[in-house]
C-alpha cells in the first residue's frame, strides 16, 4: 500500500514549499519532525539542521530509509502523542495535514501537552476551515499511473472529510480527517505561554476567509 501512496501523493513541489516555510521560520540547529512519513521533507531539511523524525508506520520509515540512506539513523517509530526525546529540540514541526488525522479533542489536547514539553518553537499545519465548504460538493478523481488505475473521492460528513481510494486491483483504503476548531487549538498553545502566528497557504498572514491550509508558528520565550 505504501508504494501506491508514494506514487499517487508524493508532491515534491509542495514539499519544497514546506521546506522554504520551515527554513524561514525555524530557530536553532536541532529539528524534530513528527509524522515524517517517507522522508521527503526531512531529507531537504537535513541540509540545514540536525534532524530527527518519527512516524507510526514502520513501512513508511522503511521506504524513507531506502530512499534516503542518510536518514537511516535519524528516523524511528514513535507516536507524537507521547514521544519524548532525551533533550528538548530547537524546532519541532508537524505538517502535511498530519494533525487532521486526530479525530477527537482529547488527542488534540494531548498533542499540545506533549509538544509543549519538547520545544519552545513549534511549526504546524492543518486544514483551513473552508475545506468543509469546499467539499460540500463531493470530490471525484479517476486516473491512472504506470503501475495502477485508481478512483479517489472525498466527501464531507459534519466536521470530517472522508477519503476513499479504490486502486481498481482489489485494493481499497479509506481514511478520515477532522477539520477541527483552529481558534480553540491556538488558544491551547497560548495558554502554555506561546505567541502564535497563523498564515493562510504559506504566505498570507492571519486566517483568511478561504484557503486550503493554515500554517501555525508557536514560539515561547527568547532563544
Amino acid at each position: 500500500m505504501i508504494d501506491y501512496y508514494d506514487t499517487l501523493f508524493a508532491d515534491m513541489e509542495g514539499t519544497r514549499q514546506y521546506y522554504g516555510f520551515v527554513k524561514k521560520h525555524a530557530k536553532g540547529t536541532s529539528l524534530l519532525e513528527f509524522a515524517c512519513g517517507t522522508g521527503d521533507l526531512l531529507n531537504l531539511l537535513s541540509k540545514d539542521f540536525e534532524v530527527r523524525g518519527i512516524d507510526l508506520d514502520d513501512k513508511m520509515l522503511n521506504q524513507c530509509k531506502n530512499k534516503y540512506p542518510n536518514l537511516i539513523d535519524k528516523v524511528s517509530i514513535g507516536n507524537f502523542l507521547n514521544y519524548q526525546p532525551h533533550d528538548k529540540v530547537d524546532t519541532l514541526i508537524c505538517v502535511g495535514d498530519s494533525l487532521n488525522y486526530l479525530l477527537v479533542s482529547e488527542d488534540l489536547i494531548q498533542f499540545v501537552e506533549n509538544a509543549s514539553q519538547i520545544s519552545d518553537h513549534i511549526i504546524l499545519d492543518m486544514h483551513h476551515p473552508h475545506r468543509l465548504i469546499e467539499f460540500e460538493t463531493p470530490y471525484f478523481e479517476e486516473g491512472a499511473t504506470d503501475a495502477f488505475d485508481y478512483v479517489y473521492t472525498i466527501e464531507k460528513n459534519e466536521d470530517y472529510l472522508m477519503h476513499q481510494i479504490n486502486f481498481l486491483d482489489g485494493t481499497f483504503d479509506a481514511v478520515t480527517q477532522w477539520v477541527f476548531d483552529v481558534d480553540d487549538f491556538r488558544k491551547r498553545f497560548e495558554d502554555k505561554g506561546y505567541d502564535v502566528k497563523v498564515y493562510t497557504d504559506f504566505d498570507i498572514e492571519d486566517i483568511q476567509p478561504k484557503g486550503e491550509k493554515l500554517m501555525m508558528i508557536c514560539s515561547r520565550g527568547a532563544r
